[in-house]
């Protein structure tokens, strides 16, 4: 009898753990299961809005270009940001295409995101449409990294009323060249007077200052300082890097950001120099932050951007370090800090992100770290560089309140 019992104790047992174990799989898949409606509906906007803008057009030229697919959320941003530039300037109505989200290889309206590069352009769906592939004309761009932006813009200005561009212009070789500087001036007036999230975005981000405590223009909270540490597939991407002697890339190349590099200066000939700055040694970061903590005595918040994940534990290991160190009231005072250590230190998966959100929560850990009285970021990361140009950009944001490790 006594053997019965036990027997149904250890089924019930293992019953309750099983329960929990679905429950538990069946609320993950709920909260990060995204808004398929909201998709479709934003999908079907983009092509009523888009033919509603084309009956007013006289004469209209297109451009359709060869876009990286699937690649990481900053990369693509960057890309599409900087092909709706081009397509301004040129004069010609920019085609662009679907928003491929990575981890599901979906394709996802771009308007959900970025809004203004769909105002007043056309969705790759109706390009077909507008320009028959006989009305089409191919490009091939020959020409090293100094020519390449210049020669395709002078395409793009030319009688052809339905371009494509057949080779990935902006590759990473291009990107991490010194030929994109030419390209800033221009961009940054762009970004200035286009760039903005979605509304679905920014509600996040608003948010976010109410529960996170942090203060930015028009909000009660802590001023506070942004960190981007990018650890989790790092180490053999930064190992690749040195071994090839590579530099920073995008905007973090700028000239004008050199003094915003944390020495030493950056010797991409030396693959110790190369590691040291692309994976950067907590006690650099913490130097890093002392520098702005002095400077900026009222500074007593850190939001820190990670790549943590379920397959990257081994970040929130260095979360904790870091955040230990700098509520340390002895180190702060050692550190020369006026006011005392960090009152606040949050990370990027304290954000409050409710059900069917988590395909935004790389955008806003940009706009949060775009709108920090301080950045420090890795010049080596396409997100941070992408913050950068955003601070830079649409922030009237000041070199040193920069710093690149």
């Amino acid at each position: 009898m006594q053997s019965l019992a036990l027997s149904w104790c250890k089924r019930w047992r293992f019953f309750l753990v099983l329960v929990c174990c679905t429950l538990l799989v069946s609320y993950g898949y709920l909260s990060y299961r995204p808004p398929y409606r909201l998709y479709t509906e934003f999908t079907n906007n983009e092509i009523q809005i888009a033919r509603n803008f084309l009956k007013d057009q006289v004469n209209p030229k297109f451009v359709k270009f060869k876009q990286l697919q699937g690649a990481g959320f900053n990369n693509q941003v960057q890309e599409i940001l900087l092909f709706h530039h081009l397509s301004l300037i040129s004069s010609r109505i920019y085609t662009y295409q679907p928003f491929i989200w990575r981890p599901r290889n979906q394709e996802l309206p771009l308007s959900v995101f970025l809004p203004g590069p769909t105002k007043f352009t056309i969705p790759f769906a109706l390009f077909n449409e507008v320009c028959s592939p006989e009305s089409v004309t191919h490009h091939r761009i020959l020409g090293d990294h100094n020519d390449i932006w210049r020669l395709t813009r002078e395409i793009l200005e030319g009688p052809d009323r339905c371009i494509e561009i057949d080779d990935w212009i902006l590759n990473w070789n291009y990107l991490s060249s010194p030929a994109l500087q030419k390209v800033w001036p221009g961009f940054q007036h762009y970004l200035s007077t286009h760039f903005e999230w979605s509304s679905q975005i920014q509600a996040i981000v608003d948010r976010a200052y109410s529960t996170l405590n942090l203060h930015s223009s028009g909000t009660h909270g802590e001023p506070y300082m942004a960190l981007h540490i990018r650890r989790g597939d790092f180490p053999g991407h930064c190992t690749s890097l040195a071994d090839v002697g590579m530099g920073f890339t995008t905007w973090a190349t700028l000239p004008s950001l050199n003094d915003s590099i944390l020495p030493p200066a950056l010797d991409a000939k030396n693959k110790s120099s190369v590691m040291e700055h692309c994976y950067s040694s907590l006690s650099r970061i913490l130097d890093a932050i002392d520098r702005h903590a002095i400077k900026k005595s009222h500074l007593r918040a850190l939001y820190i951007l990670h790549d943590g994940a379920i397959d990257h534990l081994p970040v929130y290991l260095d979360l904790w370090k870091l955040e230990a160190a700098l509520k340390n009231p002895t180190r702060a005072q050692r550190a020369g800090w006026k006011n005392g250590p960090m009152k606040l230190v949050i990370d990027s998966s304290q954000v409050p992100i409710k059900w069917g959100e988590n395909d935004f929560t790389v955008a806003v850990d940009v706009e949060l770290a775009r709108n920090a009285e301080v950045f420090i970021g890795n010049g080596y990361s396409s997100l941070s560089s992408q913050i950068v140009a955003l601070r830079l950009g649409t922030k009237e944001g000041k070199m040193e309140d920069i710093t690149l490790l």
